[in-house]
């Protein structure tokens, strides 16, 4: 199989992967491979996996992972989560004992990998929830008033809400998220959450900074204070009733998610939490109705799962043959910016076919290794 060789002399401010991909390439490639199925698409996110990783990009990786995870598994296997976090903790432990090159080197590094990719490809998928849309005139003097609310106010909302910090349009707010989950309804939920959101940052802008609250949750906002830590304790509150009635039995699931909002992971952005608000919403208001509301196991094949594992070290090998890849910081940034590279860089990594002939010759290499007896 050809790899770097294939890709022609790289122009010298333009940095390339172990395998002489362009970085962004490489990185969208490996996402695009994730939601594939089949065998050929196993190896190719196996192959892209390894190259990015091995040429300083892990953190990038780690962060299409999770992107991934948060956006199309969610709620369809909550337990990737632990795991996620369990396996990623393992993979930094590695990097920080081991100078970079010895850690790739090391098998069960490359199987740390290797297992990431493909469990998180092999977990089931949910089609993404798309956030109702709240329209501005709900956010008019009085509107919350005219709409008149009846939601009682829950023993869980009573613990949360603070009269000598919180707004009583918390309260409000809080007691309609609190009967939209009580009734199942996710959607009516998410509205109410994303209409505090809003209503924060319009309140901060006309007075100043000020928001609803001034209470900190710990919820790690900027700010020490926000809708979004009284929102989680919320939820708290409510999943811990919620348990007691065995209604829901997701403790550990539960917690990792509560934990990743309120105290962040440098592999997860702002688009990623928002879809842990809406997971820990989607548990709350759904599984309660599951004929078992726990989170099934997250592999569902061991034997075939272990049989492709111990393929992953020669994928490394692979890709390990070739050269430590040249400006090391610049391929660093340009994998974490996703392509966001210089114009003139780009237009000359455009020229020719080399490159598209390196990606042609690859997936023919892919085909012909998978399909093989």
């Amino acid at each position: 199989m050809s790899g770097g060789a294939g890709a022609g002399a790289p122009e010298e401010n333009t940095p390339r992967t172990r395998c002489g991909y362009l970085p962004h390439d490489c990185i969208r490639s490996f996402e695009k491979c994730l939601g594939q199925a089949g065998a050929v698409a196993t190896g190719r996110a196996l192959h892209f996996a390894a190259d990015v990783v091995c040429s300083g990009g892990i953190d990038s990786l780690l962060r299409s992972l999770w992107d991934y995870s948060t956006a199309h598994v969610g709620l369809a296997s909550p337990r990737i989560f632990v795991y996620l976090k369990k396996r990623t903790e393992e993979i930094q432990d590695i990097l920080r004992r081991l100078p970079d090159e010895q850690a790739y080197a090391l098998e069960e590094f490359q199987v740390r990998i290797g297992e990431l990719v493909l469990v998180t490809r092999e977990a089931p998928t949910r089609t993404a929830v798309t956030w109702p849309k709240v329209g501005p005139e709900t956010h008019g003097e009085g509107w919350i008033r005219s709409i008149g609310s009846s939601a009682p106010e829950t023993a869980a909302l009573r613990r949360v809400w603070k009269p000598e910090g919180d707004l009583s349009i918390l309260r409000t707010a809080g007691a309609e998220i609190c009967k939209a989950i009580s009734d199942g309804t996710t959607a009516r939920a998410l509205f109410w959450i994303k209409w505090l959101f809003e209503e924060e940052a319009r309140a901060g802008k006309e007075l100043k900074g000020a928001g609803l609250t001034t209470i900190d949750r710990g919820d790690g906002a900027k700010k020490g204070a926000s809708v979004g830590g009284f929102i989680v304790a919320l939820f708290v509150e409510i999943y811990k009733e919620l348990a007691t009635k065995e209604a829901v039995r997701m403790n550990e699931e539960f917690q990792v998610l509560v934990n990743l909002w309120k105290h962040g992971d440098k592999h997860i952005q702002g688009t990623a939490k928002r879809h842990i608000l809406v997971i820990l919403t989607q548990i709350l208001a759904e599984v309660p109705r599951w004929k078992v509301p726990a989170a099934q196991s997250l592999v569902k094949d061991p034997v075939a799962m272990s049989q492709a594992i111990r393929q992953v070290p020669k994928f490394f090998r692979e890709v390990l043959a070739y050269d430590v890849p040249r400006g090391g910081q610049a391929l660093v940034k340009a994998f974490r910016t996703r392509g966001k590279v210089d114009r003139a860089a780009a237009a000359a990594a455009k020229k020719g076919e080399a490159h598209l002939s390196q990606m042609d010759a690859f997936e023919r290499a892919m085909e012909a290794y998978f399909n093989r007896a």
